[in-house]
């Protein structure tokens, strides 16, 4: 049952909201495809991260504000020490290292489906590769970030914590997430990943860390795409045609799991990983109190459910 409380509201507000603002685009590019979106390739980019921006913000700001949640708290907003959003942006360049290499290794073996040869992930890739301002480009696949940590491992996974146990809340956050790229190859890239975020997240209770992480993730992606098409690596061929370096997968992996150790001894040594103890609300608070400013934050009642 869909309540006022129920985290699933939200995810069919955003659904609602997306799939709305993705038809519109669609249309909207309908004439205009061939020559103006290869010359044009990152302001299309870019236009689709504001849109992706309005849409994802606007029914979350609506969501917390209904409820009067402190803002702060809703978003997890909050400052950490730098070494953990060191680790965090190391472990995820590590482990989309790894991910990058499996993904090449589906692409080629099942490069003949359509599901894979016309994917988003390949024609972002190819596409990046003809951007007449990679600046402009780097700019369009890193501001998502931003929104995309403040709704989902900000609001949308702390109101699934409040219902379930952080584990699944995790999950379910990250399907949902991974879900919202409409694409396979980039589900499998990104799910992984944001099962990563969402520990971090839940541990720091802070998206600054994987804000960071993800922000810099995409730049990187699309910076080692130009890179290679700069070289002449690519012989003007399709990054699937390249083979996976497994020693990298494996190195990664390794790198990976070391970052995650050194995570969990700041998280166990000092509790949320922040000194400063600049918020009043943890994850394992039944409550937050009054701030005292007029906003109340987060509470949950006797069933584990959001109140106030």
């Amino acid at each position: 049952m869909v309540t006022g409380h129920n985290p699933w509201r939200l995810v069919l507000l955003l659904w609602v909201c997306y799939l709305s603002a993705q038809v519109v685009l669609a249309l909207l590019f309908l004439p205009m495809r061939g020559k103006f979106l290869v010359e044009r390739v990152e302001r299309v980019a870019l236009l689709n991260a504001l849109v992706v921006m309005v849409v994802l913000l606007a029914p979350t700001f609506l969501y917390v504000w209904e409820r009067g949640w402190c803002w702060r708290e809703a978003f997890r907003w909050r400052g950490v020490r730098w070494q953990i959003a060191l680790a965090t942006l190391v472990g995820t360049l590590a482990l989309g290292a790894a991910i990058s290499q499996g993904l090449l290794w589906l692409m080629q073996l099942f490069q003949e489906i359509p599901v894979v040869s016309q994917s988003k992930l390949t024609e972002l890739l190819s596409g990046a590769t003809r951007a007449v301002s990679p600046p402009l480009l780097l700019l369009a696949v890193m501001l998502p970030a931003l929104p995309e940590e403040l709704v989902f491992r900000g609001v949308l996974q702390q109101a699934f914590e409040r219902r379930y146990r952080p584990a699944k809340a995790i999950i379910v956050t990250s399907l949902v997430f991974a879900a919202f790229h409409l694409d396979l190859l980039q589900m499998l890239s990104v799910f992984p990943i944001a099962l990563f975020w969402g520990w971090v997240a839940w541990r720091s209770q802070s998206v600054l860390p994987s804000l960071l992480a993800h922000a810099l993730q995409n730049g990187v992606t699309v910076v080692s795409v130009l890179s290679t098409s700069a070289s002449g690596v690519s012989g003007g061929m399709s990054l699937p045609t390249f083979s996976p370096q497994w020693g990298v997968a494996v190195s990664g992996l390794l790198l990976w799991g070391g970052t995650v150790l050194i995570l969990k001894r700041c998280f166990d040594g000092r509790g949320d990983g922040n000194g400063k103890a600049t918020c009043e609300f943890h994850a394992h608070q039944t409550g937050a109190p009054d701030r005292g400013d007029g906003e109340r934050g987060f509470g949950v009642d006797e069933r584990g459910r959001f109140a106030g």
